[in-house]
């Protein structure tokens, strides 16, 4: 003999419909998490690592294309006495050609020859992340000594970065809200089905002495049942896409992305399928609710 519960769902469209819509949006919502998670600890490096470094460039071909010569290293030495002296700089040095080398190896790859490219000598300045210097007086202190010399806070560069990320973060928190909203929408109307299509039964049920809360209570536990299993499922589905992309990121952007993921993040990606469910569960409660004040 079946349970009154199951008696009560077992014509209802949710044990069907419900759980492969919560394990589409449950897969959906965990690969773009993760991606919100990787831009926003990227963008967090880029910021640490451009706050706490400088570059200066000194051109070692002049606007006409000739080569600067010796003047080039007396320009580097300038360079370097001044900015060892500056306040807010703990460090400067110019980097060499292997580590040219490495530094262009993303664009040029390995193979290519940095000397015989008109590249401008680099050199690497570190800053003092609490005692920060002043980069306008900097630039002029710069000028004045070595007017061939650019000095580069890449804030350019790293501001466009913000604004893109910025960007792409607010349209992963609009998609999570269509995503959630489209769960919640779906229980609605699937729960308003199966009342509808069990009237005659919850009335007779009420009419035997059940609640609204016992009702309501198994309507909404019935839905967080079949909610989480379908979450668990879109979920364990977006593992393996997640993992292939983490490799994928790794072996193609080590410069610009940190494609991983900490233990904490990985638990709150976790969340997800949880927090589906309990979408699932309350929407479920509202509704039920709703309806058997209205009809009964």
């Amino acid at each position: 003999m079946a349970k009154k519960s199951e008696f009560l769902f077992s014509k209802s469209s949710t044990r069907f419909f419900l759980p492969w819509m919560c394990a589409l949006m449950v897969f959906i919502a965990t690969l773009i998490s993760a991606g919100g998670i990787v831009i926003s600890n990227s963008l967090a490096n880029w910021q640490r690592g451009v706050s706490a470094s400088l570059t200066v460039q000194i051109p070692t071909y002049d606007k006409q294309g000739l080569p600067r010569g010796d003047a080039v290293t007396q320009d580097v030495e300038q360079t370097l006495t001044l900015l060892r002296t500056t306040p807010g700089i703990i460090g400067a040095s110019p980097l060499n050609n292997a580590e040219m080398a490495e530094l262009m190896s993303p664009w040029l790859g390995t193979d290519a020859s940095i000397t015989e490219l008109p590249l401008p000598k680099l050199i690497d300045v570190t800053v003092d992340t609490s005692n920060k210097p002043d980069l306008e007086q900097l630039k002029a202190n710069l000028n004045a000594a070595v007017p061939e010399a650019i000095l580069d806070s890449h804030r350019i560069w790293l501001d466009d970065l913000i604004n893109l990320s910025g960007g792409l973060l607010d349209l992963i928190a609009f998609v999570l809200l269509m995503l959630l909203a489209t769960v919640a929408i779906t229980v609605i109307y699937t729960t308003k089905s199966s009342l509808s299509i069990q009237r005659s039964i919850i009335s007779l049920v009420h009419m035997m002495g059940a609640k609204d809360l016992y009702i309501t209570l198994k309507y909404s536990v019935y839905s967080f049942k079949y909610a989480f299993w379908g979450s668990v499922t879109g979920f364990t589905l977006a593992i393996p896409v997640m993992l292939g992309l983490v490799v994928f990121l790794k072996s193609v952007s080590t410069f610009m992305l940190q494609a991983s993921l900490s233990h904490t993040e990985w638990l709150a990606l976790l969340s997800i399928p949880f927090g589906m469910a309990a979408l699932a569960f309350c929407t479920t409660f509202y509704t039920v609710q709703r309806y058997l004040k209205k009809f009964l």
